[in-house]
């Protein structure tokens, strides 16, 4: 962790046990360098200096010996889990890794952190609430980089590097994604593509293990877990400790999938069966991860990781992004491309508009539509679980508050023009570097466990930006994939399908997420924590008390009927989950811990 001022001259805040140097205060694994009057302090990890020519020296010499080389642009070619901070006599550079898996960096004009607790200890600091940004929040889960809960503070996103300089702060991309086009069908074969896959693959493990005789494996019954442990154990013949979490009293558990991984592969299995109590977890979580945040595999990553306990591998491998590199959503994005090219989207739009209206928010087949039609129309806006329009204007006290973010136009060259487009705009600068891959190496540091994702490599991402979209997305036409006559991330699936079992690679895909209503399915759990976000001041704040009421009146109403449509059950309680997520923020940072409890006691 870390807190500095830019310019050295503001005050910084006392923090037990930490070290105090060059305008910085920072605790815990910090490798500093300096040359000259150029001080760097370095946070994380590198898993490719051997393969930069920097294998003899630690990893804070080799970013400034990159730096010094090839300037910021050869940030770009570090592969690890990093933020760095560089101090020149006349600038100061953040960088964060190209996926932003170590600290964060939130600023002011004045001061940086690695954390919004940190950065609110700072002097003078403004807590005025960005309004804006807390009912995108509402809508989506998560606030997008730049912006954050503050109206004063932005947050750096992954990927970037930030640059102060003369009193004036710029930021810039790493890692541009705008001209990225497909590439067409060659010569190379199937096979080819997928031998060189499989050693990158292996060898993006090798570099993230290295020497360990102690490696962990989190293990979900699906196909990312179950290729990272095939090949795994290509490689390395030690023990391997693997960890699944399933769900109690529910269909959706992978537990018996998980457990014929783990016989099939020689794994030392343990497992867990999230109840619904876990909840109680929610303020040390929301304390971790900063700005307000929400996601369906939230307490997944929160329970696997407690799982783990004390007793830890030296490193633990996880799955997550290999989805969203190979691209998501081939159906959506193909209808979207045909009901586009065909003209049909004007007449989409209206049957959209009509059903976004209250009449339509029960569980009813209008209510299926509408969900159908949001993911096929706003094919670029990623998952919209959440509050929509028509709900936070009646959500919201102050509705001018609510305001659409700027939308990306379509790539309508081509279906395969738009798949590229989804994957780098949606898939990876939204849900890898924003969502699933910040909740879970957050989370990862809330419990120090060493957890490490060989599907993002830099050498595995530049091989996905030469593979043609026919071996990511696999099917004979548009009109095909429309009607899911697909296969995702078929690359993968050619080459490791004949090393898995049959029960894995015969199964629908599933997905990382808990069933929701599990955590509200307990009355009296439930009516707790109803009354604490009805006691939460940000009900008089920010929202509309009437509106809070009457959504914990029908949930409740509808938590006792049977036979609701999975997703709609899903959405109501994540909507639940975002206004108590919501809530418990409000009082740990707005009104500081004012009324900062245990939402189950």
């Amino acid at each position: 962790m870390f807190v500095g001022c830019w310019n050295r001259k503001g005050k910084l805040p006392e923090i037990p046990q930490a070290k105090q140097e060059g305008g910085i205060v920072h605790k815990g694994t910090c490798r500093c360098y300096q040359r000259n009057d150029t001080q760097l302090w370095f946070f994380g990890e590198l898993y490719n200096k051997e393969e930069l020519g920097y294998g003899l020296i630690d990893d804070a010499e080799t970013l400034f010996s990159v730096y010094t080389q090839k300037g910021i642009q050869g940030f770009a070619g570090l592969d690890g889990a990093f933020t760095c901070i560089l101090r020149t006599p006349d600038s100061v550079l953040a960088v964060r890794d190209r996926h932003g898996l170590s600290d964060q960096v939130y600023y002011t004009n004045t001061y940086f952190a690695s954390s919004l607790a940190l950065l609110k200890l700072t002097k003078g600091f403004d807590a005025t609430p960005n309004y804006q940004a807390l009912s995108s929040f509402l809508s989506i889960g998560y606030i997008a980089t730049p912006s954050s809960a503050f109206s004063g503070v932005q947050k750096l996103g992954a990927g970037e590097v930030l640059i102060y300089k003369d009193g004036r702060i710029e930021s810039d991309y790493l890692f541009p994604t705008d001209t990225i086009i497909p590439v067409p069908l060659n010569e190379k074969t199937l096979d080819e593509y997928a031998d060189e896959y499989a050693t990158l693959h292996a060898g993006a493990i090798r570099k993230r293990i290295g020497k360990s005789t102690n490696v962990g494996i989190l293990l979900s019954g699906g196909y990312d877990s179950g290729c990272n442990l095939a090949a795994l154990r290509s490689l390395y013949n030690g023990d391997i400790r693997s960890y699944s979490i399933g769900f109690k009293g529910d269909n959706w558990t992978e537990l018996p999938l998980a457990r014929c991984m783990s016989e099939t592969f020689r794994t030392i299995h343990t497992e867990y069966e999230i109840d619904g109590s876990e909840i109680e977890a929610l303020p040390g979580l929301v304390e971790q991860l900063g700005d307000p945040f929400v996601e369906g595999g939230l307490m997944v990553n929160y329970a696997v990781m407690r799982l783990i306990g004390n007793d830890k591998p030296d490193v633990i491998l996880g799955g997550d992004g290999s989805d969203q590199y190979f691209g998501t959503s081939g159906r959506e994005v193909a209808l979207h491309y045909l009901i586009s090219r065909y003209g049909m989207k004007p007449v989409m739009n209206l049957l959209y508009t009509i059903l976004s209206r209250p009449a339509f928010d029960k569980d009813t087949s209008f209510y299926r539509l509408r969900f159908h039609l949001d993911k096929v129309l706003h094919i670029l806006d990623g998952d919209l679980f959440g509050f929509p329009a028509f709900q936070q204007k009646k959500l919201l006290k102050d509705t001018s508050s609510f305001r659409h973010s700027p939308l990306l136009h379509p790539d309508m060259r081509s279906f395969e023009h738009l798949y590229t487009q989804h994957a780098y705009k949606s898939d990876l600068e939204k849900i890898i570097n924003q969502v699933i891959l910040f909740k879970a190496s957050k989370i990862a540091d809330m419990f120090d466990n060493h957890l490490v994702f060989p599907y993002m490599d830099l050498d595995l991402y530049r091989f996905l930006m030469r593979l043609p979209v026919c071996y990511k997305c696999k099917g004979d036409s548009p009109f095909r994939i429309a009607k899911g006559e697909t296969t995702a991330k078929y690359l993968l699936k050619y080459h490791y399908k004949p090393m898995l079992p049959d029960a894995i690679t015969a199964k629908k895909k599933q997905g990382g997420f808990a069933p929701m209503p599990i955590f509200f399915q307990n009355d009296k759990q439930r009516a707790r924590i109803a009354d604490y976000i009805l006691s939460s001041s940000v009900v008089s704040d920010f929202l509309n008390r009437d509106y809070v009421e009457k959504f914990i009146a029908e949930y409740d109403k509808e938590s006792h009927e049977a036979g609701n449509w999975f997703w709609y059950k899903q959405n109501r309680a994540i909507q639940y989950f975002n206004l108590l997520a919501l809530s418990v923020w409000w009082e740990r940072f707005v009104r500081e811990g004012k009324t900062y409890s245990k939402i189950t006691e």
